[in-house]
């Protein structure tokens, strides 16, 4: 698209107006007194019988840059159409009646264009319930992180454009937005639609972006009614809806691009409105166009960093890599971390670097496996991360199950279960018969962990799960105890917005000959003992219910105690400390 160079562009500014005496002149006030001057008002008035005639005519005989027009009501829509048939300017927003902005609106939207060099700016807002309250949206933090783009191209937009309409209702209102004339061209709006018009608008704008950008401070203030469009919600609003949420679809598999986004919000729809959907017919064709688009549906190709651990694993480690290298979904990178083994470890992690680009190969003197797993967290460059043991190895198709599972659920982590390979007898141990999917939105998780870890091992452990790269932001792993995943994964649990759990064994888990994970001693039992009071600690500083906690405490010192006096330990410190800590969870 051709860019243009001009300093000072001329914004034009549509307002459909329609009996809004009683706001209009604060809206337009608001938009007179802006930092940015160079504008034109294109006020179109849409067959209103209060005075907002007569306001529009004192602003535009006071003030050159308001122009007035008017018409037979027809709707904000045909109002708009209108205003764009009529525009002069560079850039076009649109301002509601009723509404109205703060000073630096406009500025704040043409510095953000001309610092991205993007087509289009977005902003969001923040609302007026007209009882002199502002209400702002409170982002989860896997919306702040979607959100906190500067400039996405055309492509990269609509893959996901319905998790960002999902994160701020800014995407598929008219409003809050500046744009390009030449973007518009001969778009406009649908007057056939009542809802959802504004989106099924500007989804054929986005298709002519070359970039868009996103404006993190609010300037635009959107005024609430008592009666919200929700109450309003009925067949037809939810036909329209669905009917355009298709057409995206559709448009989105005929560019080529990843569906399953748009696969998702379909899905949700039908199933938040399908009470509103009278129409059993339309919402049976629904059902059958999901089923039919299941088979079909499309993925992005994030890369997933894989981080691999290793410590004199030189017995089993060419099985675990070549299992990494044939994996279904090959959009990868390995983080080969060498914790300074003394075996010929080295020698298989340089084949595979050789060989295939995806494999890196790092080496750090002998800190532990936590520092390994922050070393390959802080050099892994992917949207996902995941951890593979040395000496354990995975099913061909474990990305692509754990990242298709994350994607089709828009869930931060994905849990998958494993079976366990016993050297000792040659044999594997299945316990997975059936599948099944669990979700835990927000706390759900985690205010039942202590129960999830007695299952098995898939809650207790970090491998065999599929992260968000976002969860290490301000989560890593703590160096120098044993207790490395207990101290770990109920922060990431904690942290992650949603959490799926796949009951499929895609993870293989090696008991080694002669392991010695069961033999209990003095650093061992201080590790765990302070990795669980921790724990507690931290749920309680956040306001958890920690009274499940307390039972699984109570139940591990037991174990731990009989352990340690079977050992020969009871005349050690840990084991005073563990009874005394019994003792008063008894009381």
């Amino acid at each position: 698209m051709e860019i243009i160079n001009e300093e000072y562009f001329l914004i034009s500014i549509v307002i459909p107006v329609y009996n809004a005496e009683k706001y209009l002149e604060q809206c337009l006030n608001s938009i007179k007194n802006q930092t940015y001057k160079n504008f034109e008002v294109i006020l179109v008035n849409d067959g209103s019988d209060d005075i907002s005639e007569d306001i529009c005519k004192s602003f535009s005989e006071e003030d050159t840059r308001f122009r007035y027009f008017t018409k037979l009501n027809g709707g904000a829509s045909s109002a708009r159409n209108f205003g764009l048939d009529n525009i002069t300017g560079d850039f076009i927003t649109f301002i509601d009646a009723d509404d109205w902005v703060d000073e630096n609106h406009l500025e704040v939207l043409i510095n953000n264009i001309k610092e991205n060099n993007s087509d289009m700016a977005v902003s969001s807002i923040k609302k007026f319930d007209n009882v002199s309250r502002f209400k702002f949206r409170v982002y989860s933090n896997q919306e702040k992180y979607l959100l906190n783009y500067n400039k996405l191209n055309r492509e990269e937009f609509l893959v996901i454009l319905p998790k960002l309409i999902h994160a701020s209702n800014s995407y598929k209102i008219a409003v809050s937005k500046l744009f390009k004339k030449e973007l518009v061209m001969d778009i406009r709006f649908d007057e056939s639609i009542v809802y959802g018009e504004d989106l099924e608008f500007f989804f054929k704008i986005y298709n002519n972006i070359s970039s868009i950008s996103y404006v993190d401070e609010v300037s635009y203030i959107y005024r609430l009614y008592d009666e919200s469009t929700s109450s309003k919600f009925g067949q037809l609003y939810m036909e329209q809806e669905l009917g355009i949420y298709k057409k995206m679809y559709e448009k989105i598999e005929e560019l080529g691009l990843p569906t399953i986004h748009y696969y998702n919000t379909i899905r949700d729809l039908l199933e938040f409105r399908k009470d509103l959907l009278e129409n059993r017919v339309l919402f049976n064709e629904y059902l059958e166009f999901l089923e039919t688009k299941e088979k079909s549906v499309t993925y992005p190709k994030d890369l997933i960093s894989i981080i691999v651990p290793i410590y004199n694993v030189y017995p089993y480690l060419r099985l675990c890599l070549e299992r990494i290298e044939n994996q279904t979904y090959p959009h990868f990178e390995v983080l080969l971390i060498n914790d300074g083994s003394r075996d010929n470890s080295k020698d298989i992690c340089l084949e595979f670097a050789e060989r295939d680009k995806r494999f890196k190969y790092i080496e750090q003197k002998n800190a532990g496996l936590s520092a390994a797993r922050n070393t390959g967290i802080l050099n892994a460059t992917g949207e996902f991360i995941t951890f593979i043991d040395g000496d354990d190895f995975v099913e061909p198709n474990y990305l692509e199950e754990l990242y298709y599972a994350s994607l089709k659920n828009d869930s931060e982590i994905v849990v998958g279960s494993y079976k366990k390979f016993n050297e000792e007898d040659n044999n594997y141990y299945i316990h997975i018969f059936d599948y099944r999917e669990e979700h835990f939105i927000k706390h759900e998780l985690i205010e039942n962990i202590a129960q999830l870890e007695n299952k098995g091992l898939e809650f207790q452990k970090i491998w065999g799960n599929l992260y968000h790269k976002r969860l290490f932001e301000n989560v890593m792993f703590s160096v120098g105890k044993n207790i490395a995943d207990t101290r770990t994964n109920y922060k990431l649990y904690m942290e992650s917005c949603k959490t799926t759990y796949i009951h499929k064994d895609l993870y293989v888990y090696r008991i080694r000959k002669g392991s010695i994970s069961d033999n209990i001693s003095e650093e061992f039992l201080t590790d765990e003992l302070e990795a669980l009071l921790e724990r507690i600690a931290v749920l309680s500083i956040v306001d958890i219910d920690i009274s499940k906690e307390k039972e699984m405490l109570k139940d591990r010192l037991k174990t731990r105690c009989f352990q340690a006096k079977e050992a020969g330990l009871e005349n050690t410190e840990i084991y005073r400390r563990c009874k005394e800590i019994l003792y008063f969870l008894n009381k």
